[in-house]
């Protein structure tokens, strides 16, 4: 079915998918592509199947991350689903899946995220796809996209422990791996500051979730791991780690 650039996650959290299609093929269809997105992603997914809007609109509970809905259908159409949703949930991803662009184009109006043109192809249902599941997580919690390579890793910040830069490298320490990136630690800081990362030297950038305490001129993070913090920037440092340890508590 062609290649894929896979987007590798750091964390795993179920995100749940409703399909509503009254075309059996179709639905059929989608459902064999949500599945195959999650095995080459590694991304774990549940699928919920409709064959109709009524069936849909009966069980509907704001239970649903992502959302592929049909636009022509009996009783309702899509477009009037996608109004009933919104009524009691604002982030769930819609994905309109329909013969008929122009019909598609109405979905702005309910903000839909996208549309997939029928027949399903797969480098175009991946595309869209792909589209929501970043939505969805995004949603879910901070995350950042690093590339490294040919890959792109979609790292939520709580799974990164700290950054390092070393020969010329910048390296990604998070739970699981370790992600060599082609970027300047500046130009990460710069990104990361305002979500709780402080560097406290010329190589180390910190998350000070996962700092664990600070003991004479190292930083002593919950990973076990001692990185030293420049005398410059130390009172800066514990001045920082004050304030976000106060805001932790009091969120």
């Amino acid at each position: 079915m062609g290649s894929t650039t896979r987007i590798e996650e750091a964390d795993h959290m179920r995100i749940r998918v409703a399909i509503v299609e009254d075309d059996p093929l179709f639905l059929q269809q989608a459902t064999t592509f949500v599945e195959l997105f999650g095995e080459q992603t590694g991304r774990d997914f549940s699928v919920t199947t409709f064959n109709s809007a009524t069936t849909f609109l009966k069980e509907f509970n704001a239970n649903f991350d992502i959302l592929l809905l049909d636009i022509l259908m009996p009783s309702y159409n899509g477009i009037e689903v996608a109004q009933e949703v919104r009524k009691s949930d604002e982030n769930l991803a819609i994905l309109f899946i329909t013969s008929t662009p122009q019909y598609a184009i109405k979905g702005y109006t309910v903000n839909a995220l996208s549309y997939i043109l029928k027949p399903l192809s797969w480098p175009a249902f991946e595309a869209e796809f792909s589209r929501a599941v970043d939505h969805v997580l995004a949603e879910e919690r901070p995350t950042i996209m690093l590339q490294s390579g040919a890959k792109y890793y979609q790292v939520p910040h709580h799974t990164i422990n700290y950054i390092e830069s070393r020969q010329h490298k910048i390296s990604v320490h998070t739970d699981d791996r370790d992600i060599t990136v082609p970027y300047t630690l500046s130009a990460l800081e710069e990104r990361l500051s305002p979500a709780g990362f402080y560097r406290i030297n010329s190589y180390y950038l910190v998350n000070m979730t996962h700092v664990e305490s600070v003991e004479g001129q190292n930083c002593v993070l919950d990973t076990g791991v001692e990185l030293k913090i420049s005398r410059a920037r130390k009172k800066g440092f514990i001045e920082a780690l004050t304030r976000h340890l106060s805001d932790d508590g009091a969120s």
